[in-house]
């Protein structure tokens, strides 16, 4: 049986892995999130104050966008441990603190059991990608879209944004060898352009690709709007929101 070592548990927690499973009323099962009436229930009962808005649309855009700090999370193992978590739906809860404010959850796996390419990388990183995608954030993408009547372009491209930046954001690290950040590099490339769509659970093409591409002074402009300015009270958007606007004074 092969686990993460401590020092890789450590490294993950910043990508909010969490370690324990906590009381029940902390923790939601992933599975929970593809019931509908689940899924109203959270937006009504605990989403709708802590995001500051009723509308459905945004509620399920922010909801997608703390749940894709999910494939940063695992991509970064994959890639920079050379580990594949089994980030499959059934295997996946949700950790929020009582009193956050903002609803930031964390993620626990039932098993942190984790898999390692041992004759064939290209197939072993195509499984930990179908389990990430087409076993669990597809099929969230996919309920959420249908609850909250939200585009799935939008939600593809809020998964998408954490992807591009843990990449960009890993290959900067000195700490890395040269070799090491090749393997990242070709990583990157793969589940952003490469990998086909049956990886992601879709039919027509690979869903992160059409959101990439060069940044303008450091910022990559969005193409479609998350919503995220309504939920708050000044209207303040993100640095990469595609919307030019004049905030009334």
């Amino acid at each position: 049986m092969v686990e993460l070592t401590k020092v890789e548990k450590q490294m993950l927690e910043k990508y909010r892995l969490c370690l324990e499973e906590k009381a029940p009323h902390l923790m939601i099962k992933g599975t929970e999130l593809l019931i509908e009436d689940r899924l109203i229930r959270l937006f009504n009962e605990e989403l709708q104050k802590k995001l500051n808005t009723e509308k459905y649309q945004v509620i399920g855009s922010m909801l997608v966008k703390r749940f894709a700090f999910l494939a940063a999370l695992v991509l970064y193992g994959m890639s920079v441990f050379n580990k594949g978590i089994d980030s499959s739906i059934g295997n996946l809860s949700l950790y929020t603190e009582e009193d956050d404010p903002i609803w930031l959850p964390s993620f626990y796996f039932a098993s942190l059991e984790v898999t390692t390419p041992i004759s064939n990388r290209e197939e072993w990183r195509e499984k930990v990608i179908e389990a990430l995608f087409k076993d669990n954030i597809a099929l969230m993408i996919a309920t959420i879209s249908k609850v909250s009547r939200i585009a799935k372009v939008i939600l593809w491209e809020n998964v998408a944004i954490y992807i591009y930046w843990m990449y960009e954001s890993t290959l900067e690290d000195t700490s890395l060898s040269e070799e090491s950040k090749k393997m990242i590099q070709e990583d990157f490339s793969y589940v952003v352009f490469e990998a086909p769509p049956h990886l992601f659970g879709v039919k027509a093409k690979n869903p992160l690709t059409q959101f990439f591409h060069e940044k303008q002074n450091n910022v990559r402009k969005r193409s479609t709007c998350c919503l995220f300015y309504l939920t708050s009270k000044n209207d303040d958007r993100c640095n990469t929101c595609p919307i030019e606007c004049l905030r009334q004074k």
